[in-house]
Order: C-alpha cells, then structure tokens, then sequence
C-alpha cells in the first residue's frame, strides 16, 4: 500500500495540472494594498528542504515533524506531511511574522491550500490567529481559530483551493497568523499532507 502511495505522490501532481502552478498565475491585483504576502521561495537546491523563512516560526508541537519547502512546476509551496515519520502524534505549526495591524483598517487575509492523501477528518489543517504570540513563547501565546476554506478527504489532492476572504478588521496590535496540522506517523489513516501557498493580508 506505501509502494503504491509513494507512486501516487509522484504520479498525481503530473495529473493535476491545476494544481501547484506558478505564482504568476495567482493575481495579487485584488487583494492589494498589501501589508503581507508570501508565496514561499522556489530557487535552486530548496525543493523537499526544511521550511527556512525570516520571521516564520517553524516548530513541531508535538512529534518531531516540521513544515518543509516543495517546489512543483517552478511554484514553491509549504507542506506539513507525518507520513514514514515515527511519530505517533506530529503537531506542526507553521507561524507567519507579525502583522502591523495598526497603520489599516479593513484587513483581510487570504491564502491557498490543499491536500493529498487525507482520509480521516482527524488528519486536519487549521488556522490560527494570536495578538500576544511575541516569536518565542508559543506555549503563553493566545491562539484563536479563524473560519477558512479547507480542503476536505475528498477534495482533489494537490489541487489548491481559495480560503475566502477572512476578516481580521477586529484585530490590532501586531498579528500573528498560524497554520496547525495534525496527523500521526505510525497511523496510515493519519499521515496524509497538506499544503499552503499565497498568503496574503490586504486592506
């Protein structure tokens, strides 16, 4: 079943070719004045690496999993998998730099998902907003989740999917944004991926 698994994984984002394309095909012309935007680096030697942002925290809170850098197709992209890890629970957040959320009125954030190999509801992505998270102490940091757009199990794997417009107007002070995913290395039903492109905070 992994050998066929590890087939698909390469197979499936040849099919697809919606998915994974390149920046320049996502306009940011709606979503501007822009007072954030990350698109994830797609340059030689980073494709399958740690995911290495300034300003980004990249942390497993449980497990030993962390996001990583994939690049398909010239278009680079975060993804959180457990898969042939050996963690029984994997809790990867993928925290965005602070916002100034002070200088606007009427944010709003936007962002691009998807999924492969999802198959239970438990192996799920969240989002997350903290005004308090100061870059270190995640632990004392107040993390509310935000309503989003997710891929389901039965979405279409790899094919990115629009989040909606997400209001953060009531916010103030210096925003953090945070993608969670939780899954398990151990439990095949656990191990799929997930994957964030296109963030962007606009006014």
């Amino acid at each position: 079943m992994k050998n066929l698994k590890k087939i698909l994984l390469i197979a499936l984002p040849m099919l697809v070719l919606s998915s994974c394309s390149k920046d320049d095909d996502y306009k940011t012309a709606p979503f501007t004045p822009l007072l954030f935007t990350e698109d994830f680096p797609s340059g030689d030697g980073l494709d399958d690496t740690i995911l290495e942002l300034e300003g980004w925290t990249n942390m497993a809170e449980t497990g030993t999993v962390v996001w990583k850098n994939q690049i398909y197709r010239g278009n680079g992209y975060a993804e959180f998998t457990s898969y042939q890890s050996s963690d029984a629970v994997s809790v990867g957040w993928l925290i965005s730099p602070s916002i100034d959320m002070d200088e606007h009125i009427g944010e709003k954030l936007v962002f691009r998902s998807s999924q492969s190999y999802v198959s239970s509801v438990n192996n799920k992505l969240e989002v997350f907003v903290s005004s308090d998270f100061d870059g270190t102490n995640f632990s004392t940091a107040t993390w509310t989740p935000i309503a989003a757009k997710l891929p389901t199990t039965d979405a279409t794997y790899f094919e990115f999917m629009e989040s909606g417009v997400i209001d953060l107007s009531s916010y103030t002070g210096n925003l953090h944004v945070g993608f969670k995913v939780t899954g398990s290395g151990t439990n095949t039903s656990l191990d799929g991926s997930y994957q964030i492109d296109n963030v962007r905070v606009y006014y």
